[in-house]
């Protein structure tokens, strides 16, 4: 029997983020959507400020599409570089996709 990799997990902006595994896809209805699932959010993060929650999926940073952890901390790092002070996400629930600018800590 062949096992899935485990997701890659990680925590960037407050948020505990996992690669979209068969798992999480069902469990959130994500279809066949790629990008990043959030699992968590810590509650006194700008992400849970800004309403985001556990299924959300994150498609785009930086209105480039980010699949991994690496590829969003990747965008972090270059909004950081360019000086910003946010990162500009686009986020997926139930299909809708919203824009949310999360602050980029000091």
């Amino acid at each position: 029997a062949s096992t899935a990799p485990e997701p890659q997990v990680a925590q960037l902006l407050g948020l505990t983020l996992s690669d979209v595994t068969a798992e999480l896809a069902e469990q959130f209805a994500l279809g066949d959507a790629t990008g990043l699932v959030i699992t968590a959010v810590d509650p006194a993060s700008d992400a849970a400020a800004k309403g985001l929650m556990p299924g959300d999926l994150i498609a785009e940073a930086g209105q480039q599409p980010v699949a991994t952890a690496e590829e969003l901390s990747a965008r972090i790092d270059e909004a950081v570089a360019a000086g910003r002070r946010s990162v500009l996400l686009l986020i997926r629930r139930g299909g809708d996709p919203r824009f949310v600018a999360l602050q980029i800590a000091e």
